[in-house]
């Protein structure tokens, strides 16, 4: 009995480990979507203003700026506004600006429902308790999701292994429920 005991002071303390970590991550990620939220929003009115768009394309030009962004298998380069004017290329960094802030959101979102998993495993006598097992589908949705993004392939392997995963927890809530039905 002392050592399920000690077993599940382990399982507690890494759950509240986990559980911070995956805070601290929504922060971080709630901050970079504020960033790349503003920065769009500075590149939006960069680019409704001709005479900065005259700037920006002269600085371009010249070499003094240079616009090279890969993130997420998306790609602005100089080359894609080169012989365009400026203010497509603006255009452009705006939409990229806004769709990372979604993503950053979508991290936080995911991150936000690992914790209160962790947070309900840190919480109960044991892990596999329905309430885990029903919080465990959105974060692994969103995962799969988000994995699959750059690769259809990854995520559907990605989406198998959390399958897997989520028949082990539910399998072992099972197993808990016949436990305490004998006791």
């Amino acid at each position: 009995m002392n050592e399920q005991n000690n077993k599940m002071e382990k399982i507690k303390r890494s759950s509240n480990i986990a559980m911070s970590i995956a805070t601290v991550g929504k922060i971080f990620m709630i901050m970079a979507a504020a960033v790349t939220f503003m920065g769009g929003i500075v590149l939006a009115v960069l680019s409704m203003d001709s005479d900065k768009s005259d700037e920006l394309r002269q600085m371009l030009e010249s070499g003094k700026l240079t616009v090279d962004i890969r993130v997420f298998g998306f790609d602005i380069t100089t080359d894609m506004v080169e012989g365009a004017p400026i203010l497509d290329g603006l255009i452009l960094a705006v939409v990229f600006m806004f769709v990372m802030c979604v993503l950053f959101i979508l991290f936080a979102v995911t991150l936000h429902f690992t914790a209160k998993v962790f947070k309900e495993i840190r919480d109960s006598d044991s892990p596999f308790r329905p309430a885990v097992l029903k919080d465990l589908r959105l974060p692994f949705i969103l995962i799969v999701l988000l994995s699959s993004q750059d690769s259809l392939i990854f995520g559907a392997v990605v989406g198998i292994a959390l399958w897997c995963v989520y028949c082990i927890v539910d399998y072992g809530c099972e197993l808990q429920r016949q436990s305490d039905e004998t006791l």
